[in-house]
């Protein structure tokens, strides 16, 4: 069985752990926004820039689950697959796909909260970038304009994951929806916390930047990639986990918003892991105790 299969075979089976671990699922305030944006109701900047999946989801909840999982378990097989370049051995990739479902921002919160963009954005860039590592141009592109159509910020950080300035092409398609597309009002009656973002991202995160419980335990084994040394993808982890991080700034979530950068991050850890020692650590990052929730 090929690395990318195992991958997929135990993110299913992990996929099954949560739904038993956390059997109630719930709408978050952002969830509710897609949810009227599927509705054929306008939406508020930057709802109104996500169309893709209100279009094809619609308010269906059932149908947000079933996307918003599928996408979820084929994020580690395309993790696995997007490391083979510079890492090698089969194990180790696998490990570093499945350190993704120990990252709440990631794995959990949207297992839980379902009506979220976040894990399908990520698999489509991932997806993108695969492309773009093989010379397989216009799937790639194709791919990340789809991302683009998911989130407006998946284009930007595809170009990170393919380290190639080509996939910012995919900022094209939140460009043509923000001048065709109809901007309606908040549904939660909250216009000045959306106009003036960077306002809010300081106003929200005042007190937590160095909070270690708040910005880096929730990386679990990926704070290993702090260990990495190699040229070849140092640049590619900076800027990622700079541009990660500097969502913040004009946004109100946190962990959901950073581990953005974690490809990056897995392929840093996974490089400098003990590969006798790497399942024990896998297993450690997904009991990690000082997770969160990614909730706030």
């Amino acid at each position: 069985m090929t690395a990318a299969a195992w991958s997929l075979c135990l993110a299913l089976v992990l996929a099954g752990l949560s739904r038993i671990n956390w059997p109630v699922q719930a709408v978050s305030p952002d969830g509710r926004r897609y949810l009227t944006a599927g509705s054929g109701r306008p939406v508020s900047l930057p709802f109104m820039l996500r169309w893709l999946l209100p279009r094809l989801c619609g308010d269906s909840l059932r149908r947000w689950r079933w996307c918003t999982t599928a996408h979820l378990v084929a994020l580690p097989p395309l993790v696995t697959v997007w490391m083979a370049p510079w890492v090698a051995d089969d194990r180790l990739r696998v490990i570093g796909g499945l350190l993704l479902c120990g990252m709440p921002g990631i794995w959990r919160i949207q297992l839980r909260w379902p009506v979220l963009v976040d894990g399908t954005a990520m698999a489509w860039a991932l997806g993108s970038a695969i492309c773009f590592q093989h010379g397989l141009w216009v799937p790639g592109i194709a791919a990340v304009l789809v991302s683009g159509c998911v989130k407006e910020t998946a284009p930007v950080f595809a170009a990170c994951f393919a380290w190639h300035w080509v996939a910012l092409v995919g900022l094209a398609a939140p460009l043509v929806r923000r001048l065709t597309g109809t901007i309606g009002e908040d549904l939660f009656g909250q216009p000045d916390l959306l106009k003036d973002p960077w306002r809010a991202g300081s106003l929200y995160h005042a007190g937590k930047w160095f909070d270690p419980l708040a910005m880096l335990t929730p990386w679990g084994a990926g704070l290993l990639a702090a260990l990495s040394v190699d040229t070849r993808i140092a640049p590619m982890l900076i800027v990622t986990v700079a541009l990660a991080y500097a969502q913040l700034l004009i946004a109100t979530d946190t962990a959901r918003l950073y581990q953005w950068a974690a490809p990056p991050v897995v392929l840093g850890a996974v490089q400098v892991m003990p590969s006798r020692w790497a399942i024990a650590i896998l297993i450690v990052h997904l009991c990690n105790p000082w997770a969160g929730s990614a909730e706030t």
